[in-house]
């Protein structure tokens, strides 16, 4: 599995644990804007990202995010090992 498509399962479990929103057929060019999720739900997103990644996202990096694909990048910016470690914990 690449790292931006366990940034979208992550995603889906997050936004389903916190403001109990369920995807189907997210892909990563998705824009996050467009999924129904206001931004203090978002931040809760953001936060269950970070738990279950055991990272820091910076403010200031998360921002900028509009697509999965760009909260994949920042992911991987920020801790380049973090959805390795994901992969082999699922595993």
């Amino acid at each position: 599995m690449t790292a931006e498509a366990k940034v979208v399962s992550l995603f889906e479990k997050a936004a389903w644990e916190v403001a109990r929103k369920k995807y189907d057929s997210l892909n990563v060019e998705q824009k996050i804007s467009e999924l129904g999720i206001d931004s203090v739900a978002m931040l809760e997103v953001i936060g269950f990202i970070e738990e279950e990644l055991e990272i820091h996202l910076p403010d200031e990096k998360i921002a900028r995010v509009q697509t999965l694909a760009d909260l994949s990048n920042v992911i991987q910016s920020v801790a380049p090992d973090a959805l390795v470690s994901e992969a082999r914990a699922s595993a």
